[in-house]
Formats: structure tokens, C-alpha cells, sequence
């Protein structure tokens, strides 16, 4: 398995908060099968948006995962860039 960063940016915020829950309820499924090792959102005053660290096979696997993300499926994310990610020091999940 190798790892895989992910960034969400958001739409407005009524938008994100109509789909929260499910959007919550989705990742932990996906946290809970082993595929998402972390996620949360950004904090500071950037834009909206998010990272997600996921463990999968291929950058092609996460994508479908996304896919099926009801902040995807609404449209709140209007952007999102995946990449393959090396932790060399540290551990995650």
C-alpha cells in the first residue's frame, strides 16, 4: 500500500454545512475499512479547503473513492489534487 495526500478546496460555507454530516459519515466508513488514515480542515485564515491522507494501492483507487464523497457528489468541493505522498518520519493514523 502507498500513501496518498489529498487537497479539497471548498464552496461557500452554507454549502459545506448542508452536507457536513454526511460528508463525516462517508470518511468514517472509509476511516474504519482502512482506506483513510486522516482528514480534517485547514484552520488558519487560506482558503477553504482540506486535507485527507488516505492508504491505497493507486492514486486511480483514491480518485474513486472521491468520487463517491457526498462533498464531491453536491459539488461543494470545487477542487481537489491527489498525490502520492512518502512519510519518511513520523506515523499517520
Amino acid at each position: 500500500m502507498a500513501h496518498f495526500v489529498v487537497h479539497y478546496s471548498y464552496g461557500p460555507a452554507d454549502q459545506q454545512a448542508a452536507h457536513r454530516g454526511e460528508h463525516r459519515e462517508y470518511l468514517g466508513t472509509l476511516l474504519d475499512q482502512g482506506h483513510l488514515l486522516a482528514s480534517g480542515p485547514y484552520t488558519d485564515d487560506g482558503a477553504e479547503g482540506a486535507l485527507l491522507i488516505f492508504s491505497a494501492e493507486t492514486a486511480d483507487d483514491v480518485e474513486s473513492l472521491l468520487a463517491k464523497d457526498p462533498m464531491v457528489v453536491h459539488g461543494v468541493v470545487t477542487a481537489h489534487e491527489v498525490r502520492a505522498w512518502n512519510p519518511v518520519l513520523g506515523s499517520v493514523g
